[in-house]
Parts: structure tokens; sequence; C-alpha cells
């Protein structure tokens, strides 16, 4: 039965996986649905309290071991500075992962606290409790002595939003609906237009703090409880890098402000008709040069990922996000005084 059982999970010899950590005792509580920003897991029952035994997502071969090494003590760093960020399973030599065979596992506790919803009515105090935990992790970071994990040039900022728009102006040659081919090209126009400038705007302010950062700061890498409690939990640091703070305060800013998420749909669309949810924007932070990676990560994911053609059905609400991310520069071009103003 377990035997059968191994075989649904898609893992290698779970006995093997298990034994390897030093685990003798153990039960086996079936796989977890993730989001699409976490790796499929197995729930892991040992004396009691349940872990997530996952994949580790590895990095390019010739930075892994300084990314493996980064990405523990950092961890490790933050963990001690009071972010609930949850333990990993020690193996008897006190690594906190397995290599069996080709793969590298992580056995990890189980986080409690529920995932961010835009409905739910904790909301808006989860959106402060998040940027309040952001600014925490920030703080910490300060404090880090380890080596700095550099990430390689091409990855930078610039280039990744280059990138991505490239990805678009690709998608826009590729699609057969003209509406979406003409407003994805429109798009690319807009975001391509500022980027220049605000790549400039951050090159020329001198002393903007740079530390390692989350990386991946977002609504589904964090687990919440009641408004006392605050964040319970910080998940998926992989990302982790040395950068500029105010990056990670954008794309902060963008996921909790500008976008809404939902228990029961797997898409992330727009919170508001144009721009960003004052509300929720009061109670975070600024800057939106992330926009175009956000976007395609976030209400245009289907048109970019779907692996088949969209449904007919759809396609009105596709052109309306366009609509939105398209205006989104404009919008903030005319509102960017009164932002500057809401902060002094």
């Amino acid at each position: 039965m377990q035997d059968e059982q191994h075989q649904q999970d898609g893992l290698l010899d779970l006995d093997h996986v298990m034994q390897a950590f030093g685990v003798g005792e153990w039960s086996n509580l079936g796989s977890i649905e993730a989001p699409s920003s976490e790796s499929l897991g197995i729930r892991i029952e040992i004396q009691g309290r349940s872990y997530i035994l996952k994949e580790r997502l590895e990095g390019l071969v010739d930075e892994d071991i300084s990314l493996r090494s980064h990405r523990y003590a950092f961890r490790h760093f933050l963990q001690q500075a009071g972010i609930p960020i949850p333990a990993l399973w020690l193996t008897p030599q006190g690594e906190p992962y397995v290599t069996v065979g080709d793969t590298t596992f992580e056995l990890e506790q189980e986080s409690e606290g529920e995932r961010f919803t835009t409905g739910d009515r904790h909301s808006l105090e989860w959106v402060g409790v998040a940027g309040a935990m952001l600014a925490r992790i920030h703080q910490a970071s300060r404090r880090y002595t380890g080596p700095q994990h550099r990430w390689p040039s091409e990855a930078h900022i610039g280039g990744v939003v280059q990138g991505y728009l490239n990805l678009a102006r690709a998608k826009a040659e590729q699609s057969e609906i003209a509406a979406i081919a003409a407003s994805l090209s429109n798009w690319c126009d807009q975001w391509e237009a500022v980027l220049p400038s605000a790549m400039v705007s951050i090159g020329s302010v001198r002393g903007l703090p740079e530390f390692h950062i989350h990386g991946d700061y977002h609504a589904l890498n964090l687990r919440f409880g009641s408004p006392s409690q605050g964040v319970t939990a910080v998940l998926n640091m992989e990302a982790s890098r040395w950068e500029k703070r105010i990056i990670e305060l954008a794309y902060g800013l963008f996921y909790f402000s500008a976008l809404e998420w939902r228990a029961d749909s797997a898409l992330t669309r727009p919170l508001v008709k144009r721009g960003f949810d004052p509300e929720r924007f009061r109670r975070f932070l600024e800057l939106l040069l992330v926009s175009p990676i956000a976007t395609i990560n976030g209400p245009l994911e289907d048109v970019f990922f779907t692996q088949h053609g969209m449904d007919d059905a759809i396609i009105d609400e596709v052109m309306d996000r366009l609509a939105w991310a398209t205006s989104l520069s404009a919008w903030l071009g005319r509102v960017r005084r009164s932002l500057g103003e809401m902060w002094r």
C-alpha cells in the first residue's frame, strides 16, 4: 500500500528520503495542493508535528554552491532576528537538505496561518501587517554580515523588465486575435516609453539602501493570523539576493495594492479599473518600474503562459485587463505628485 502511495506521489522512494533525513518513524499524510508560486509537496507527520517534504529549486550549476550557502545562512539569520520563517528539519550531520539521486529535498515545518484573500474581512489589516513585516525583514537584513549574493548582471532589474517587454512583443506578433495583439503592442509602447527615465531616476540617486532582500515578497508567500497576530509565516526565499531596497518595495506595493487575490481562482486580476486601490496603497508604499514583470506574472499570466488557445469566453475579460495594464503608466504620471504628498 505504501509503495503504491510512493508511485502516486511521483517522488523517489520516500523511505529512502526519510532515512537520509535521519527519520525512522513518520506518516505520509498525502500530497498538498499548492499555488503556482509554490512547489508541490507531501505532508509528513513526525513526532506529532506536520512537515512539508518538497524538492528544492536549484539555480545555475556554477552558482548553486553560492546560492545554497546564502539561502541557508540568510534564512537562519532572519529566524534568529525573529522573522517567522518555518524551521527546516536537520539531518544527523546538521544539514538542512538531503540529496537522493539527482534530486535535493527539504523538509520544512508546515506553516500556520491563512493564505491572503482580498475578500477576507481582515485583508486591509493584512496589507498593513505585510508592509510592517517587510520593514522588519529589511531592518534585520541591514545587520547581516554574510557574503553578498548577487544575481548575474543580465538579471538586474532593467534587463529583466526589458526581457518581459520583449516577451510581450513576441506574444503580440504570435497572437491570432487582432485586438489582443494591438493591445499588447500598445502596452509595450507605454512602458518602453517610461523605462529609460525610470532607470535613470534610480541610477541618479546615490545612496539608495542595498542589502539582501526576500526577492519574491507577495501575498502567496505569506501566511496571516488575526490582526493582532499579523504575519505568521514568511515562505519561499529562493529569489533572495543583494538588491536595492526600493525594488522590493515596488513589488510589495504592486502586489498588495494593485492586484486581487482570490482563493477560488487561479487568475490574478486588477483590484480597480484604473491604477491602485488608494486605501491599500496608503497602507503599503511607492514605485512601478516592476509593473511589466508583475503584470505578466499576474493579470496577464494566462495570455502568456496558457499552453492552449484562450477560450473565446474570456477574451473580453482579457481586453479589460490589458486596458488596465496599458493605462497604468499614464495614471501614475497623473497622480505622482499626490502620491508623493501622501507620504510626507
